[in-house]
């Protein structure tokens, strides 16, 4: 219960007669979720090693 004495869950729904989401949509939905983060996790490598060479070709130019 919250500090007004609700409880915290209003829905009023049972966890043990709801249906179970199918196997193939969970796994459909966790191979989208892997290849966006891996996606935006190479999107950003390139962005930082783009950026390094930018920094590492004007420390060269400066020496």
């Amino acid at each position: 219960m919250d500090e007004v004495g609700l409880p915290l869950t209003r829905s009023g729904i049972e966890p043990t007669e709801v249906p179970a989401v199918h196997q193939k949509i969970t796994v459909a939905f966790l191979n989208q979720f892997v290849v966006r983060t891996v996606q935006f996790l190479n999107h950003i490598s390139t962005v930082c090693k783009e950026k390094l060479a930018d920094l590492s070709r004007f420390k060269q130019a400066r020496s």
